[in-house]
């Protein structure tokens, strides 16, 4: 049960099957520069492989809970309950601090500015990761607006106004590393939906008048090679699809009809990163053939997300959040 504040932070770390990198993340966590106090809740669903051995190693409490009982936002919510911090820090296992001012970085923006409600790290690619999802990841930078990282409402109307994309923008936020004054957490729990309660929680906040802060010298390393399977591709922007479909009505006719022109403009800009990869020609040119096939995949699953008289028993199976969930 939830207990008096008697922490700065919590840092809360959601696992599962993370043998890879929960070793990374916990030994960056204990390297950060702060003088504070602070508590680590690992939360792990169900994991098979060896994260659990990992984790006991580490000063840290382990809850664990079955695969079937986690959610995105539920799971969050749990979190929150569980700890003791002025300040509830989200970290994805697989999420490995970048340096030793991941957490100070994360954190200042809460003193510097007034009533900021949450702030988001940025996410740089792994150096083994595939150059689709490196520059997937590098590209959102758009979207994590550095000339505009202190973001708020200031104008109802002009809100109102915004066009899609740019209100896509104005709301981006995730929880892969992000922190949340705990008060108004309290008062503002995550939605508990599969998918998206990070964006969902950024607009119901922006919207009752909080401020939301990218962070971007608060790095964070991640990456997924999400693009490596065209099935797991289609999957995946599905579920975005069918996420910004709800918040923001985004995939309207108009940008439906302008897919193909962001097909080809992914696909040149590919082959612009690819080439300049310090990489063997055989690997870039393996890519650069790839990707019209990837970028492909990626129109499908939109195009899928935005049926809406889907059966829902055919959109779990499409669903790449669903299938992770039920593994």
């Amino acid at each position: 049960m939830q207990q008096g504040i008697t922490v700065e932070a919590s840092i809360i770390v959601l696992a599962k099957n993370e043998e890879l990198y929960i070793e990374q993340t916990l030994k960056a966590i204990f390297r950060q520069k702060f003088n504070f106090e602070f508590e680590i809740i690992v939360i792990d669903s169900g994991s098979k492989d060896k994260t659990l051995e990992i984790i006991k190693k580490f000063p840290v409490s382990l809850i664990q809970i079955p695969p079937l009982e986690f959610g995105h936002g539920k799971t969050r919510n749990l979190g929150l309950n569980l700890s003791k911090g002025k300040y509830i820090v989200f970290l994805n296992a697989d999420a490995t601090p970048a340096d030793s001012c991941w957490l100070n970085n994360l954190l200042r923006g809460f003193s510097s500015h007034k009533n900021v409600c949450g702030i988001y790290s940025k996410i740089c690619p792994r150096e083994n990761c595939n150059p689709l999802d490196a520059r997937d990841i590098l590209a959102d930078d758009y979207l994590f607006d550095i000339s505009n990282r202190v973001r708020f409402i200031d104008s109802a109307f002009a809100y109102k106004r915004l066009n899609v994309e740019k209100r896509r923008k104005f709301i981006a936020f995730h929880t892969i590393s992000c922190a949340i004054d705990r008060n108004i957490l309290s008062n503002n729990m995550f939605a508990e939906i599969n998918f998206g309660e990070d964006l969902e929680w950024s607009k119901r906040m922006l919207e009752k008048g909080f401020k939301i802060i990218f962070a971007n010298e608060s790095k964070v390393i991640h990456s997924h090679d999400i693009h490596l399977s065209f099935c797991n591709t289609v999957k995946k922007y599905f579920d975005d699809a069918k996420l910004n479909q709800t918040l923001l009505r985004r995939w309207n006719l108009l940008n439906l009809s302008k897919l193909s022109v962001m097909y080809v403009f992914k696909y040149l800009k590919d082959a612009a990163y690819i080439m300049k990869e310090e990489k063997a020609l055989f690997y870039k040119l393996s890519w650069i053939f790839y990707s019209p096939i990837i970028r492909l995949a990626e129109v499908f699953g939109i195009l899928l997300g935005v049926l809406a008289d889907m059966p829902k028993s055919l959109a779990k199976r499409l669903s790449l959040v669903e299938g992770k969930k039920a593994e």
